[in-house]
């Protein structure tokens, strides 16, 4: 029988404890990377026991767990077979999120020669596109305009097959975007990140020349790239559809890609976008809530008009509808909503004058609300990007600003 002193050293620390359970785990992620989670290993760890004791425990526990036609079989064989039950689960996954998608593309676009007329700019690439005559197009404008609903109509028309990526591509993820989607026209909706560095943009002018076929090679060598070829050539097609671009260092290597394909720059004048509202308006419900919308309507800083702004609109008329309340009264309170917290600090600073960059960042400096001054020039970018501030002149550098588009600008203070 042990002795209490043998006891003693034989009784783990904490930490100890903690850091073989921290290896258990690592060691079922590693065999079983789908169904680690399956095994208990707080509850089964042996604190009595060695690591290795432990380890042997629970490799013959994942034996039971995975009996049947795992049994026999090696952990590497047991992992190989839950990865693909896995695979095939997420398959299933994919292909159902895929018809969803499917069913929302088919969605009927009604055509309408008056409104087509705004969106010939932007209908006239895409079509292009889809006939084989351009690798390449960029339709720039700020939101809420319809440009990605005229892009989706234009596709859809055409019915090509096409990939439409929204959030975020890193460098290294936009080669395997590439291979993947290899011979479709891949739709890249407000991701700008990968036109800000030189890899990527190297590998975007290579996937754009302007041959049918265009050789592009991996230069990214992670374990996360292993089952990708390191060459292919590209049969593909790529939009780029954003708002703005702030801090493009790259310039000139951003221009040499542009060069390749159509660029568009889908503006609209206030106007316009009433117009347009007016047309999108089908029903006579619609038409009357658009109607009490423009007339209603004030720019206060923050609320630019747009689609959004209509489509908003019209879910506070069927939420109105649907409480009993006056949906005048509603949209009108909602029309007089306060800007943000930018556009108080900013309006606070400029008032409703446009100025020059290097006044507003000596502001911003003076005032303390930034550090540096370069801090003061991603701020004023990423200001613009979000409309807190438009640009109002056509100066590379020290442009005017100021808290209204140009066409609501009355001059220059």
């Amino acid at each position: 029988m042990a002795t209490t002193e043998e006891m003693t050293v034989r009784k783990k620390s904490d930490t100890q404890i903690a850091t073989e359970k921290k290896k258990l785990k690592a060691f079922l992620r590693a065999v079983l990377p789908e169904s680690y989670d399956k095994y208990d290993v707080e509850a089964k760890f042996d604190s009595s026991l060695t690591y290795l004791e432990n380890k042997e425990a629970v490799i013959d526990e994942i034996k039971d767990l995975f009996s049947g036609e795992f049994r026999g079989s090696t952990l590497k064989e047991q992992a190989e077979k839950v990865k693909c039950e896995q695979e095939k689960v997420n398959k299933d996954r994919d292909e159902a999120i895929e018809r969803e998608i499917l069913d929302y593309n088919k969605r009927n676009y009604v055509d309408n020669a008056k409104l087509d007329e705004f969106y010939k700019p932007i209908h006239r690439p895409i079509d292009k596109m889809c006939k084989g005559y351009a690798n390449l197009v960029f339709v720039k404008g700020r939101g809420g305009v319809g440009k990605s609903w005229n892009i989706r109509k234009t596709l859809l028309k055409n019915k090509v097959n096409f990939f439409e990526v929204c959030g975020d591509v890193t460098e290294a993820y936009l080669y395997r975007l590439l291979f993947e989607h290899n011979g479709e026209i891949i739709w890249f909706k407000d991701i700008v990140r990968i036109l800000r560095g030189m890899n990527s943009i190297n590998l975007l002018k290579a996937a754009t020349e302007t041959e049918p076929e265009r050789l592009i090679t991996n230069q990214n060598y992670s374990k996360q790239q292993d089952d990708l070829p390191d060459r292919f050539l590209f049969r593909g097609k790529i939009i780029f559809d954003y708002n703005e671009i702030v801090g493009l260092a790259l310039k000139d290597d951003f221009e040499a890609l542009q060069s390749r394909g159509d660029f568009i720059e889908a503006v609209y004048s206030m106007d316009d976008m009433k117009a347009i509202m007016r047309l999108v308006a089908v029903d006579d419900w619609q038409k009357e809530v658009t109607e009490y919308l423009l007339e209603n309507y004030e720019f206060t800083g923050y609320n630019l008009l747009n689609l959004r702004t209509q489509w908003k609109a019209f879910q506070t008329y069927d939420y109105c509808k649907e409480t009993n309340q006056d949906w005048k009264t509603e949209l009108k309170e909602e029309l007089k909503s306060g800007s943000s917290k930018i556009r108080g600090m900013l309006y606070s600073l400029m008032g409703n004058k446009a100025m020059r960059t290097i006044e507003v960042k000596k502001l911003l400096l003076r005032y303390g609300v930034v550090g540096t001054i370069r801090t003061a020039d991603h701020r004023i970018n990423d200001w613009i990007l979000t409309e807190e501030l438009f640009k109002v002149s056509a100066e590379d550098r020290n442009y005017f600003v100021c808290l209204k588009p140009l066409n609501l600008q009355q001059k220059f203070e």
